[in-house]
This record gives structure tokens, sequence and C-alpha cells, in this order.
């Protein structure tokens, strides 16, 4: 006998010539978590085990990056890793712009009655204090994300973090209320409000949003009076226009008056970052992504407290499907340039299962392909034993190549022992000491 738990995150509605309003207000996002217990295998398997399978269709609705109180501090939301039974979840502290990682607080995805579930996690101008929502409820912490206290349960609500220590703001629907003490007390402020809000600006009553109809033409709302009166900036088509999957376009705030950061999707599955520095009338982009594949990888983005920091959080799966991986691109320049470190997190993570690495490109054509294949990839020249592994989608390694001294090796469709593998969809990935690239997928034609 065995369980078989399969966690399967959907993916985010298609949505074109949609308002971006629509997406705030009806919370298109599905989660489902199927479970399927007491399953008998057959007779030749004498001895009880367990499969774990996990499928990542898109990001999880509950995973978050945020900035701390002080310059270079982020605290992450994320899965973690699954046990026998349960798929654990956890809240993550960096002070060194994510080069090390403290874990700070974990917790079984559907924890005991009283105790928080990780949501999304929100920072706050307070030292050592973040807010964590999702699944109706806000909690609040004062010891770095350690322990928390409970402060509401509500239905689907949205909470920005103000500009203050103890400042969150609060959106249920067109209402919009305050709290300057950690969301104690809630005060209403403005309704109805007059335009969508995702981000406070710099000054008390500022905010930010996006409106407009995806594929037809976006708008930045900019206010100064809480929503009570806006300013409505149209947003140039190549800066950003489309949200494939869902993927759609986000603001969050620089360290002066009027400077924003941008980042919007494609159609391939790329993003751009944008950077302004006039409250969104004009935009320079700073960076364009490779394609990524949103069913393998989670991305989720923030500015940071010192002038021109900028993060994003890349995770996906081990191999295995057992734990996750977390990459944190840091930036100092605005978002020109990042150096990336990664973060294994196995059950028994640690700060110092870290390590700074260069991005390795991977690449192969053709794709689909029938007889051979050639895979691409740049390697730092300080790469240590680099290994080229090929999986099956459940995480067996079919065939590794030593790639030393290499930036091709071409794939002939068989496994280690000389075979010709199945026609389907397989992964590969590149590995040098501890650093991991990410995860690319191919598909073979037998």
């Amino acid at each position: 006998m065995t369980e078989i738990v399969l966690f399967l995150i959907c993916t985010y509605e298609n949505v074109k010539n949609k308002p971006v309003w629509q997406y705030h207000q009806t919370g298109i996002t599905k989660f489902l978590a199927f479970s399927f217990k007491t399953i008998a295998m057959k007779k030749q398997f004498s001895q009880t085990s367990l499969l774990i399978i996990f499928c990542i269709i898109t990001i999880n609705l509950y995973s978050q990056i945020t900035r701390g109180a002080s310059p270079g501090e982020l605290y992450i939301s994320n899965e973690w890793y699954i046990d026998t039974q349960y798929l654990h979840f956890g809240i993550f502290h960096s002070t060194d712009n994510g080069k090390h990682l403290s874990p700070q607080y974990n917790n079984l995805e559907t924890p005991p009655p009283g105790e928080m579930q990780v949501g999304r996690v929100l920072g706050d101008a307070t030292p050592g204090a973040l807010y964590n929502y999702g699944h109706n409820e806000l909690w609040v912490s004062f010891d770095y994300g350690e322990s928390w206290e409970f402060r509401e349960n509500l239905g689907n609500t949205n909470y920005l973090s103000g500009q203050d220590g103890g400042m969150i703001f609060r959106r249920i629907g067109a209402e919009l209320s305050q709290s300057n003490d950690y969301g104690n007390i809630f005060t209403e402020v403005t309704s109805p409000i007059n335009c969508p809000i995702r981000e406070p600006g710099f000054f008390l009553g500022e905010f930010y949003g996006i409106n407009g109809n995806i594929g037809e033409g976006l708008f930045l709302d900019h206010t100064l009076d809480y929503v009570n009166t806006y300013t409505e900036i149209p947003i140039d088509s190549t800066v950003a226009f489309w949200a494939p999957s869902g993927h759609y376009p986000q603001i969050s705030r620089g360290t002066e008056p009027g400077e924003l950061y941008l980042v919007s999707w494609w159609l391939d599955y790329h993003y751009k970052i944008f950077h302004s520095v006039d409250t969104g009338y004009t935009w320079t982009q700073q960076y364009e992504s490779d394609s990524i594949n949103i069913y393998y990888w989670g991305v989720q983005y923030t500015a940071g407290r010192e002038p021109g920091s900028f993060y994003v959080k890349r995770a996906t799966l081990d191999p295995t499907f057992t734990h996750a991986m977390i990459y944190i691109d840091y930036s100092s320049d605005y978002g020109k340039t990042f150096t990336t470190y990664f973060h294994d997190l196995t059950p028994n993570f640690t700060s110092i299962n870290t390590s700074e690495i260069q991005t390795v490109n991977l690449s192969n054509y053709p794709n689909p392909f029938t007889n051979t294949t050639t895979i691409q990839f740049n390697l730092p020249k300080n790469a240590k034993n680099p290994i080229l592994s090929i999986y099956d989608i459940y995480g067996k390694i079919i065939r590794q190549y030593s790639i030393a001294n290499k930036n091709i090796q071409q794939w002939d469709g068989k496994d280690d022992f000389g075979n010709i593998v199945p026609g389907g969809v397989y992964l590969y990935q590149v590995s040098h000491g501890n650093n991991y690239s990410s995860i690319k997928k191919l598909l073979f034609l037998e």
C-alpha cells in the first residue's frame, strides 16, 4: 500500500481584451490540490513506499518576495519541501540582498486549527515587522517572521504596506481602509475608490495602479489623495501590452519621489524590466529576460530600500520533485545587471545552503527533434565538474554528459545504456559544483 499525493497548481486563465481591473476584482487564479491516498500497488512491490509527484503549471498564488525595513533586507514565502505525506511551506529572511536566507517559519500546507497558514508576505517599515496574508486571513509578526499574531479573517481582500511603520492598507472591492497600528483597527478612508490600486507611492495618500484592456491599451493610474481623484497616464504598447496566462504588468515603487519599476510579460513568456523617474510618463528599458517555462517556474519581483536595488525571485522544483530551489537575482544598478544567489531548499536547509552563481543560458535546436538535438550553454570560467543532465518528466536521470570545456552537446535520444527512450517531453539542466541552471524542456518525437 502507498499514498500518492499530487499537488497541481492550475494555470492562470488566458486573458485578452479584458480590463486589468477585472483581474483584481475576480481573482481568476485557481488552486487545486488533489490527494490520492491509500492506493494498492502491485504485489511485486513488497515494501511500503511513498511516491510524491509535484506538477507545477504556473506561479503559486502564495509565493512572494518583499523588501524589509532595512537596505538589503528581504522576506520570502515559498513552498519548501515534501516529507512522507505533507507539503511544507516556509518563510525566509535575508539581510544581505538574498545572498543568505534564514528559515524563520515552517508549516504545513493545511496547518492545525489556530496556526498560521503561509501565504503572501508583506514587509513593513518597522524593523522586524512583517505581514502574512492569504487564505482570507491577516497575520503580523514582530520578530522577523518567527512567531505570528492573528489580526482578521475576511473574504477576498488585498493588503498594501504603507510608507510608515505600522501602516497597512486594506482594499475590499471598491473600499479602501487604513490601519496605523499593524492591522489592529482599520478605518475607511475612501469608498468607492475610482481606480485600481496596487502599489503605494512615496507620499502619504499616493498610490499607483494599472488599468485598461489587455491587448488593446493600458494606463498607469496615479493618485495623490487616497484615490478620490487620479491621473490616467497612457503606457506605450512597447512597455506593457499583454498578460500571457495571467502574468499582468506589475508596479513597484523606488526610493525617490516619482521613481517606479514596471515588469511586463510578453507572449513568448519572457519579461522586461522598465524604470521611470517621472511618475511613469516615460520609461527606460533596463533588462529583458530569456523565455521562461512558466509551467516549471514561478517569478516574483520587488524594488528594494536602497537606491538602485531591485530583486527577482525565481523558484522551481528540484529534478526529483521533492523540494524547492530558489534563485534570487539582485541588481544594484536599477535592474540593468544582476548577481544571482542560489538556495537549495532541502528539508534541513540552513542559511549556509547557498551559493553565488553566474547564469547559464540554455537552449536546444531543433526542438521538437527526431534524431538528434544540439544543446547549447555558456559555462562560467570557474565551473567545476560541469554536468549536463537529461531527465524524464518524473525526475529520473536518463542521460548525463561531462561538458567541461564545451559549449554544445548533442543528444541522440538515447539513455546512458544506449537505448532509445520513448517519445515525449524531457527536461535538461546544467550543474557545476553546487550550482544549477534553470530547467528547460525539449520534445523527442520517436
